[in-house]
């Protein structure tokens, strides 16, 4: 999967007139991790693309170029013409796969930066296993690995007694939903 967010990195960066060590040392990583983002040679894993949102105060979704920043309604939101729950489920999407997983991708990192650190620790990292899954494309199917989080956020929120607030559960219904998008 080409994702532009290497590219939207050093944008942000260049815009504050810091250098790549400086970025490099506001989060506490090396220069040389910083130049293969901007290169485009390896992503930045899910905490770091968390920690790069908050300090360039953008979105997750812009950082990895699924929407730009003069919008203010999210990329899911633009797909679906905002409808309802029922109404998702019933439209057809005639996007790829590969669309799916953009839209997971934003969904995954923007459910993990608003999280309890502490108390949301497990869900955090299996989100965190599927958002690099889908980025490495290690199953061969993104419709595979959104089916999978489903079935694997249902048991850790069960298993951890992990209570979600209001906008995180609309995140996790609208990233289940991608599963119930049928192809025509």
């Amino acid at each position: 999967m080409k994702l532009s967010v290497g590219k939207n990195i050093k944008a942000q960066r260049t815009q504050r007139g810091w250098s790549q060590q400086d970025l490099a040392t506001h989060l506490l990583m090396t220069r040389q991790t910083i130049s293969k983002w901007e290169l485009g040679r390896s992503y930045p894993d899910l905490e770091s693309l968390v920690q790069l949102s908050q300090l360039f105060g953008v979105t997750t979704d812009q950082l990895l170029g699924l929407t730009s920043p003069q919008p203010k309604r999210s990329f899911f939101s633009v797909l679906f013409h905002k409808g309802s729950q029922q109404q998702m489920n019933a439209m057809k999407w005639y996007a790829s796969g590969h669309d799916r997983a953009e839209v997971a991708l934003g969904l995954i990192a923007d459910l993990v930066a608003n999280l309890d650190d502490q108390h949301d620790q497990p869900l955090r990292q299996l989100l965190a296993s599927y958002y690099t899954e889908l980025i490495d494309q290690r199953s061969g199917s993104n419709l595979y690995v959104i089916t999978r989080i489903g079935i694997g956020v249902s048991k850790c929120l069960q298993q951890n007694e992990i209570m979600l607030d209001e906008d995180n559960e609309r995140r996790l219904k609208a990233l289940l939903a991608l599963n119930n998008v049928h192809y025509m």
